[in-house]
């Protein structure tokens, strides 16, 4: 019984079915994946297909592939240093939130040299949105004030709704539920890719590589 088992189960992985495991971006979890997951077992209704979804900030994701927890993750680019493989999928919405009362408020529209007099609630440094929003800060030649740091996206929306600060984020649907006004930035020019990581040294089930191919055949850069 156990070697019939043991024959099914290889069966089984020979027609891309199975387990597929991967990491994301919290913010990523709400629509984006989610679509993607659907969509596949969609086009694949006589298989046996399931996935495991793990979310947290880019450093513990690529940390998580790098010791095969996952087979994949939806993250910022990793370091080249890490010799991953990483095609960008898809382009996250930046936004400035200020809290409802805040000076800038009244404003829909913002440059982002006009942040500076304010202090900003800002990402922990070795998040991938730290990065980020540096280097849209640089593009202006200048330094936010930061008053505190965070890793995870929800925390800096609910630092900056109960008064802690301004910020950039991604934009995302909890925006909405919280009290703050969301405000486009018109300068500097910027974007936030969402990159498909994974390790081209490590093992990759068909279920997984055929998803993998299944992504990149949508993406939408």
């Amino acid at each position: 019984m156990t070697l019939d088992a043991g024959v099914e189960e290889l069966r089984r992985v020979g027609r891309g079915e199975g387990l597929i495991r991967l990491g994301l971006l919290r913010t990523l979890g709400v629509e984006f994946v989610p679509k993607l997951g659907e969509r596949s077992l969609k086009d694949n209704p006589d298989k046996n297909i399931r996935f495991s979804f793990s979310t947290g900030v880019t450093g513990e994701l690529l940390e998580g592939l790098k010791v095969r927890k996952y087979d994949m993750v939806f993250a910022s680019k990793p370091p080249a240093a890490l010799n991953f493989t990483s095609i960008a999928v898809s382009q996250l919405d930046l936004v400035l939130i200020v809290p409802k009362k805040h000076p800038l408020a009244a404003q829909h529209v913002i440059d982002l040299a006009d942040t500076l007099a304010y202090p900003q609630v800002c990402f922990s440094k070795g998040s991938g949105m730290r990065d980020v929003v540096d280097g849209l800060f640089e593009k202006i030649g200048a330094q936010p004030e930061i008053a505190v740091e965070t890793q995870e996206d929800q925390v800096v929306a609910g630092l900056v709704a109960h008064g802690f600060g301004i910020a950039v984020v991604p934009y995302m649907e909890l925006l909405l539920r919280l009290d703050v006004q969301i405000l486009q930035i018109a300068r500097p020019p910027w974007e936030r890719e969402v990159y498909l990581v994974h390790d081209a040294r490590a093992y990759l089930s068909p279920a997984a590589r055929s998803f993998r191919e299944f992504v990149l055949d949508g993406a939408v850069l």
